[in-house]
C-alpha cells in the first residue's frame, strides 16, 4: 500500500494535532469539559485507550477495542501513519465495499446520568497506488447502546447521522453524542461504511476518542432505528449474518501417544494412530466420541494413518511395514513390507503413499490389492504426505517436497521451501500447495504444478503438520511447541485465528485432519484429540 513519505507524514500529523487541540468549539454544544486536552490521554477519560495504542505488535486491533462486521470483509490494522497522538490509530481498509467498525463497552456508569463522548479524528480517503485522496463515498458515524449491549443491529443502539464528506477529518460535529445511561455500562460504536468498490483502496482511520460525564441533557435524540447496511448505496441483503467463530468444541480421549490422524467422509469417522499400542482409535465425527480401538496385530508402533476405498492403512514405524484394516470392522486384511521407518501415510482415490523416513523413499500401494506397486526415491528423511486424486506431495527434511504420481513416478521436486520442510497440505480449488518449514519457521504457498512460491510468511512459533479446509479457505498450522493451532487465510496467509490444543510434548505435531468443517488435532502428550469448529454448524 502507498504511504505518505516520513517527512510529509510528520508535518501532517503535527498540523492535524495542532488543529485538533485548538478547535474544541467545533462540537455542536458548548460546555466546560472536565477532561484536559489532549482528552484521549487524560487519565479521567472513561474510554479505555482512546488514543488507540497497539495491544502488541501482532494485534490488528487497538488495545481494549473489539471489531464488528455488518457487511464486507476489510482488514483491521493498527498503524502509525495517520494519528493525533504518538500512539497510532485504528485503520480499516479494503478494495471492496464494507460496513464495519470497532466498539468498546464502558463500565461503572451511573444509570440516569448524562455522558458525552466524541470521536476526534475520523479520516476517510482512497488510495490509487499513490497519496491518499479525499472522497465522498466513505461514511463514518458513531453510535451508543445505553444499555451496554454489543450487537450493532440491536434496536437499542442510537446512531448518529451518516457523514460522507471526505474533506473533514477532525472534530466533525456529527461524530459526537450525549446520551443518558440506562445501566451501569454502555457500548460505544465507531462505524465505517465504504460504498464504492469500483477502484482504489477504501481507507478509514479512527483516533482520539473521549468520554466523560456531563450535566447537559441529550438533545431529544430520535428513537433508535435498526442499523443500515451500505453495500453499496443500494442496500443488499438485510438478513442477520451468520457468524462462525473458530473455537475448540471438544477434547476426545483416544489413548496413549496419538500420532497421525485421518478423516473418512464415507463413514463419518476419524482415525488416530496410537504409537504405544500399535493400534488405531476410531472416533465418530457426528458425536465426537471414541467408538473403539482396533489392533494392527503388530508391535511395530503405529505412526501414520490414511483411509481410502473402505480400508485403513497404518504405518508401523519400527517394523518397516503397513497394516491394512477393514474400515468398517477393523479386521486386519494384510501387512505389507515398505521402506525403513515408515512415518506418514496419505491415501486417496484407491492409492496409498507412505513416507519412509529412514530409507529416503515413498512406497506407493494399491488399496484394493494392498500390494506395493512402486518405491520411488524422494530425498533425505521423507516426513509427511498430502494425497490428491492422482498424486501425493511428500515432504523431505533435506530440502523440499516431491510430487509422486499414483503410478509411483516422481513428477516434480520442489526445493523452494528448503531444508526443514515438514508439513504439507493441498488446495484443489486454487491448485496451491502449502508447506511448513521447521528450520525457518516459514509457511509457504506454492503453485502445485511448478513449485513456484506464490506467497510466504514467517511465523512466531515453529510450524509442524498442516491441513486445509476448502469450505473456509483456511490453512491449519500445528504449533506443537506452543500447544496451539494457527489458522491462516489460504490466499493471503494472514492469521484468521489462534486456538489452543492439548499438550503435544516432544513427539507431537504430526497429526491433523479436516472433516465436516472441523479440524481434529492429535495431542501426543495428552492422549487426546482437540476438535476445532471452523465453519458454520
Amino acid at each position: 500500500m502507498a504511504r505518505l513519505s516520513d517527512r510529509i507524514r510528520k508535518i501532517a500529523v503535527a498540523c492535524v494535532a495542532a488543529i485538533f487541540f485548538s478547535l474544541p468549539i467545533l462540537f455542536p454544544i458548548r460546555r466546560a469539559a472536565a477532561l484536559t486536552d489532549p482528552c484521549a490521554l487524560d487519565p479521567n477519560n472513561l474510554i479505555a485507550n482512546g488514543a488507540m495504542a497497539a495491544a502488541n505488535p501482532w494485534d490488528s486491533l487497538a488495545m481494549n477495542w473489539d471489531s464488528f462486521v455488518l457487511g464486507g470483509a476489510p482488514t483491521f490494522q493498527h498503524v502509525d501513519n495517520e494519528q493525533i497522538d504518538p500512539y497510532g490509530s485504528q485503520q480499516i481498509y479494503s478494495v471492496d465495499t464494507f460496513d464495519v467498525g470497532i466498539r468498546q463497552t464502558v463500565t461503572n456508569l451511573t444509570p440516569g446520568n448524562y455522558y458525552w463522548f466524541r470521536l476526534g479524528y475520523s479520516l476517510a480517503a482512497k488510495s490509487y497506488d499513490g497519496p491518499n485522496v479525499r472522497v465522498n463515498t466513505i461514511g463514518r458515524k458513531v453510535g451508543v447502546d445505553p444499555y451496554g449491549g454489543t450487537d450493532p443491529r440491536s434496536p437499542s443502539v442510537i446512531w448518529g447521522p451518516d457523514y460522507f464528506n471526505g474533506i473533514a477529518a477532525l472534530n466533525i460535529p456529527e461524530m459526537t453524542m450525549i446520551f443518558t445511561a440506562q445501566s451501569s455500562q454502555a457500548t460505544i460504536f465507531l462505524r465505517a461504511m465504504a460504498t464504492d468498490g469500483s477502484g482504489g483502496e477504501n481507507r478509514v482511520w479512527f483516533d482520539a476518542v473521549c468520554m466523560e460525564r456531563t450535566n447537559t441533557p441529550p438533545p431529544n435524540p430520535p428513537p433508535p432505528a435498526p442499523a443500515k447496511l451500505f453495500l453499496p448505496m443500494v442496500m443488499r441483503d438485510l438478513s442477520p449474518p451468520v457468524v462462525c467463530v473458530l473455537q475448540g468444541i471438544a477434547t476426545i480421549n483416544v489413548g496413549a501417544h496419538p500420532k497421525g490422524v485421518a478423516a473418512d467422509p464415507a463413514s463419518n469417522r476419524v482415525y488416530a494412530a496410537l504409537f504405544d499400542s500399535s493400534s488405531v482409535a476410531v472416533v465418530d465425527a457426528g458425536t465426537n466420541q471414541k467408538l473403539t480401538t482396533w489392533s494392527t496385530n503388530s508391535t511395530g508402533h503405529a505412526n501414520g494413518v490414511g483411509v481410502t476405498s473402505g480400508r485403513v492403512f497404518v504405518a508401523l514405524r519400527d517394523s518397516a511395514s503397513v497394516a491394512a484394516l477393514d474400515a468398517t470392522t477393523g479386521a486386519v486384511i494384510a501387512n505389507r513390507g515398505v521402506g525403513s521407518a515408515p512415518y506418514a501415510v496419505g491415501a486417496a482415490n484407491g492409492k496409498v503413499w507412505v513416507a519412509n523416513f529412514s530409507s529416503g523413499t515413498a512406497s506407493v500401494m494399491d488399496a484394493t490389492t494392498t500390494n506395493v506397486i512402486a518405491t520411488p526415491i524422494v530425498g533425505l528423511n521423507p516426513s509427511l504426505v498430502a494425497a490428491t486424486s492422482d498424486r501425493a506431495f511428500v515432504s523431505y527434511w533435506d530440502g523440499g517436497v516431491a510430487a509422486i504420481g499414483s503410478d509411483g513416478v516422481r513428477l516434480h521436486d520442489f526445493t523452494a521451501t528448503g531444508g526443514g520442510s515438514f508439513g504439507v497440505a493441498f488446495n484443489a480449488t486454487t491448485n496451491r500447495l502449502y508447506v511448513s518449514n521447521r528450520d525457518s519457521n516459514m509457511l509457504f504457498a506454492l503453485d502445485a504444478n511448478t513449485g513456484t512460491v506464490v506467497n510466504s510468511t514467517t511465523l512466531a512459533q515453529t510450524p509442524y503438520a498442516l491441513a486445509f479446509n476448502a469450505a473456509t479457505n483456511h490453512v491449519f498450522v500445528v504449533l506443537a511447541d506452543a500447544n496451539q493451532v494457527d489458522v491462516r487465510d489460504g490466499t493471503t496467509l494472514n492469521r484468521a485465528g489462534l486456538v489452543a490444543t492439548g499438550a503435544q510434548g516432544n513427539d507431537g505435531g504430526d497429526g491433523i485432519a479436516i472433516l465436516n468443517g472441523r479440524a481434529y488435532i492429535a495431542n501426543n502428550a495428552d492422549g487426546t484429540l482437540t476438535v476445532i469448529q471452523d465453519s458454520c454448524p
